[in-house]
This record gives structure tokens, sequence and C-alpha cells, in this order.
């Protein structure tokens, strides 16, 4: 049985988000922003923006590409919620991860499997990667109890 003398209100629950203990992640939050404006270009003019990046779009594949702008924002929620909560783990694989993009992107291109301008978004992400190392290398990290 339940205490039901005691009536928990909202004031009493857990704040579902914690302040970063190391201050705010801004390469972290800045990516996840990034992300967001990108996956809903694809998501809502999928036309124009395969156009901005030289890409022709066959025909029935315009569905099959705001599906993909939507991953794209589903995948951004995880850096708002790493920001949010200072994740350093996910932040540290995310450097890994966006370290390699630049060359995967790089042996597409020199493949022919992307046109040249790809290579823009494996800079910034190689960018973005570097930033976040530093990010995390100059911010202490917290101090456990």
């Amino acid at each position: 049985m339940t205490d039901q003398s005691r009536d928990t209100g909202l004031a009493d629950a857990p704040t579902p988000v914690v302040p970063t203990p190391f201050g705010i992640p801004w390469s972290i939050w800045f990516w996840g922003g990034l992300l967001s404006s990108i996956g809903a270009a694809f998501a809502l003019v999928p036309v124009q923006t395969t156009a901005l990046l030289h890409v022709q779009l066959p025909a029935g594949a315009e569905p099959w590409v705001r599906a993909f702008g939507l991953v794209i924002v589903c995948y951004s929620v995880a850096y708002h919620v790493a920001g949010w909560t200072g994740a350093r783990t996910f932040m540290r694989a995310s450097v890994t991860l966006r370290v390699l993009s630049p060359v995967v992107i790089g042996a597409m291109v020199l493949t022919g499997h992307l046109p040249r301008p790809w290579l823009l978004v494996g800079a910034l992400d190689l960018a973005g990667a570097i930033w976040t190392a530093i990010e995390l290398a100059w911010r202490p990290k917290p101090k456990t109890a």
C-alpha cells in the first residue's frame, strides 16, 4: 500500500535536466543546432537542399530524403541532451566519430560517390570535433564525492 496522506505535487518531482557540471558545452550545443537545421532542411525542402549539395534527386527518392532528414533531427536530440546533462562520455565519442567523418567523405568524393561540395560537410565536422576536444580538455572534470 502507498501512503495517501502525503500529496506529492509537481514541485517535488525530480528535475529531468541537470545543469552541466563544467559549464555550457557550446560546441555540442552548436553541433546539435546545426544538425537540427540540416535535418529540417532535408525533411521540409529536400529538392532544394540536395540541389545546394549538387546532388540530383532521382524520381521517387524524395520521401527517402525526407525520412533521412527526420533521422538527422532525431540524432541531433542526442547532442542537445548531452549538452543539457554534461554527458562527457558521449561528447568524447562524438569527437572520434566526427574526426573520421571527413576521411569517409573524402574517400567517397575520391571514388566519385559524392560530389566535391560534400568536402565542406566533412571540414565542418572536423572543425566541430576539434572544438569539442578543446572544450573537453579545457573544462575541468566534475569532482566526485
